[in-house]
């Protein structure tokens, strides 16, 4: 009879668990690969100078590339505006904490942003817009990108990538508390020696703890940025600068913590995977 919690107990530990994967990577890569393409698109429209082709094309097919060199940064623009809503309005924040007061600064600096790139679009459409306005324009939207949206938009995405993070952490305890669990059952049922896989899931705790830590720095960062202690709170705690310091240490950024964490959940669930394939040779189950 004692096989019979078999199937039940160990089916968390047969899963084959999926290799760990952050979701807000290919979105962060796909807004940074947009950023890019639209820095060098606008940059190549305000700062190219006349060339043999350009001579070729009338003006009126020169203002009709131009323009369409700006709608293109426009369009790629609210695009990455409407990604970082999008992830910030799904994200699982408890009501009135001060990651939800984080979130809806973000958002409201997001519906300025539309605002401004629409207005721009509406700018474009204009049937009197000539070839000066247009360069004009791109100056324009270039400069506000520069001197304070695309540090703005960083922030905002480094927000969510803590958010994700701090999500697949709490996703990893989740498992190793229930595979921990499931072991003390097996053990209990004498299908396998007691504390056989105690130091995988001692370093698979360890892993875990460890990206926890390094995803309460990043939240820590985030609330500096938007939520400031008063100047005088911050002066007390200022910490007293060491003249002997030559170099300055360091200080990790979000992402570099983020990452990191990342690379710890891996190592936990490689951990994870040990054991699920040393149950499945024991217990001689396929």
């Amino acid at each position: 009879m004692k096989f019979s919690i078999k199937k039940p107990v160990i089916i968390s530990l047969l899963a084959v668990f999926p290799v760990l994967a952050f979701p807000c990577v290919s979105h962060a890569s796909e807004l940074s690969s947009a950023t890019e393409n639209l820095s060098s698109s606008t940059t190549e429209l305000i700062e190219a100078k006349d060339s043999a082709a350009a001579n070729v094309l009338s003006p009126e097919e020169e203002l009709a590339s131009r323009k369409k060199v700006v709608a293109d940064a426009l369009s790629l623009s609210l695009k990455e505006v409407e990604a970082a809503r999008t992830k910030l309005n799904s994200a699982n924040i408890e009501e009135e904490s001060d990651l939800a007061t984080i979130r809806s600064s973000i958002l409201e600096w997001l519906d300025l942003e539309e605002k401004y790139f629409k207005e721009a679009e509406d700018e474009l459409t204009s049937d009197d817009l000539n070839l000066e306005e247009v360069k004009s324009l791109a100056k324009d939207v270039k400069a506000h990108r520069d001197e304070s949206y695309n540090d703005n938009l960083t922030d905002a995405l480094n927000f969510i990538f803590v958010l994700e993070t701090s999500k697949l952490t709490d996703t990893a305890n989740e498992r190793w508390v229930r595979i921990n669990d499931d072991l003390q059952k097996i053990e209990k049922a004498g299908l396998i020696k007691k504390d056989l896989f105690v130091s995988e899931m001692a370093e698979a705790r360890k892993m875990i703890d460890g990206a926890r830590a390094l995803v309460e720095r990043s939240f820590t960062i985030i609330r500096e940025i938007y939520l400031p202690a008063p100047k005088e709170e911050a002066e007390m705690s200022a910490p007293i600068e060491d003249e002997s310091v030559i170099a300055e240490e360091k200080i990790p950024s979000v992402k570099d913590l983020c990452s990191a964490a990342i690379v710890n959940l891996k190592s936990g669930y490689a951990e994870f995977i040990k054991i699920s394939t040393a149950v499945k040779k024991l217990l001689k189950l396929p």
